[in-house]
């Protein structure tokens, strides 16, 4: 039996979702598409928050403006994360299925935020010296809203759901279940005892949807403010078309 900080901190796809784990995996697709599409264009990543903590720093000297973007990035992941949890502890519905399900609403909302704010800046970078992004120019500010609302509404994507069944929903990083899925993957073959089969199961799925995400984003010929729209777009349909029916108490 879980505890209410338990059901605050560590959320469950499973209680609010038909199909969670098929989800999940959108969701995960999701947040490797708009990270692809935020650094084709503004050359810094709105998931891989670990990847701005190096750019942030690399780009300081040479090109402050796309430097403060990954902070702009950073800030936005914490306050969308800090708004799913305050939200939680604060509302009793946010805890609830049809709560989290109201959140996903509310990363869509987000998402059509970031894609209306960098509507103008349709063109993919040259490289980190062009200095497309001076510091307080209207293309910076641009910029840094749509950053950070993109930021905002992939941190609330992967904290709306932190677990599926027993296992962790890793929506917005793909590095450590691709890692596990190694892990998993070569115990499998030196201890034929199966208890790696299931954890192998639940890891390897999310790195293919991440980069499945990230590849149609790259390939397909639609410039970010459409297919940012389009993921909203995604969100809205699996949170009202995956309701999971059943009682509305935490």
């Amino acid at each position: 039996m879980t505890t209410p900080v338990e059901e605050v901190m560590n959320p469950n796809a499973d209680s609010a979702l038909g199909h969670p784990y098929a989800l999940v995996l959108i969701l995960a697709a999701i947040a490797g598409a708009m990270d692809a599409l935020d650094f084709r264009v503004y050359g810094v990543f709105t998931a891989n928050q670990a990847g701005n903590l190096v750019l942030v720093w690399e780009r300081m000297q040479e090109n402050p403006g796309e430097a403060t973007l990954s902070l702009f990035s950073l800030a936005g992941c914490a306050i969308g994360v800090t708004l799913v949890i305050v939200l939680r502890f604060k509302f009793t519905f946010f805890v609830t299925p049809s709560g989290s399900r109201t959140l996903l609403y509310l990363a869509a909302l987000f998402l059509a935020v970031t894609a209306f704010a960098g509507v103008s800046l349709t063109e993919p970078i040259k490289g980190v010296d062009t200095g497309k992004f001076p510091i307080g120019s209207a293309s910076w500010w641009a910029g840094a809203v749509s950053v950070g609302s993109s930021a905002m509404a992939l941190a609330v994507l992967g904290t709306i759901f932190v677990m599926v069944g027993s296992r962790k929903a890793n929506v917005i990083s793909s590095t450590g279940p691709y890692i596990d899925s190694i892990r998993f993957a070569v115990a499998r073959v030196f201890d034929r005892s199966g208890n790696w089969s299931p954890q192998l199961k639940a890891v390897f799925a999310f790195p293919i949807a991440w980069s499945t995400g990230a590849a149609i984003a790259s390939f397909v010929p639609l410039n970010r403010g459409i297919s940012a729209t389009f993921c909203a777009i995604v969100v809205c349909l699996a949170a009202f078309l995956s309701r999971r029916v059943g009682p509305k108490n935490p």
